[in-house]
């Protein structure tokens, strides 16, 4: 096996990652009726994946990290950005639960993600504590 044939399969790999999760969106916009969002979606989602699969082949620190195979110090910085972005997903959460409490709602959609992500930050870290 050649060193261009795992690269390409590991540049595919993300993309088939995100072929998968984006079709699910795609097929769930379409049975919900609104076909018209599937298409475009479908289009963007066609698009980031070749964006994807092309940027991946470069060198650099984000390509590394896009096709999965980076040093240590690449893996860090992905580690950070997933914090930093937990972290602003975690504050939107919150504030639409109480945008929606405000407006005379229950909060429910957005109490739910939040309770799924305590949940599970304390899973974690009950994992990582027996690892070390």
């Amino acid at each position: 096996m050649t060193a261009p044939t795992i690269t390409t399969r590991k540049r595919l790999a993300s993309v088939a990652s995100l072929a998968v999760l984006g079709g699910a969106l795609v097929a769930a916009a379409w049975v919900g009726g609104s076909p018209g969002l599937a298409a475009g979606m479908a289009v963007i989602l066609a698009l980031a994946g070749v964006a994807a699969f092309l940027w991946s082949g470069r060198n650099g620190d984000i390509a590394a990290i896009i096709r999965l195979s980076g040093d240590e110090r690449q893996q860090r910085m992905d580690q950070r950005a997933v914090a930093i972005t937990a972290y602003v997903m975690i504050y939107a959460c919150i504030a639409g639960m109480v945008v929606d409490l405000a407006r005379g709602g229950d909060g429910w959609p957005y109490a739910q993600i939040c309770a799924v992500g305590g949940v599970t930050y304390m899973i974690a870290l009950a994992v990582l504590h027996r690892r070390t």
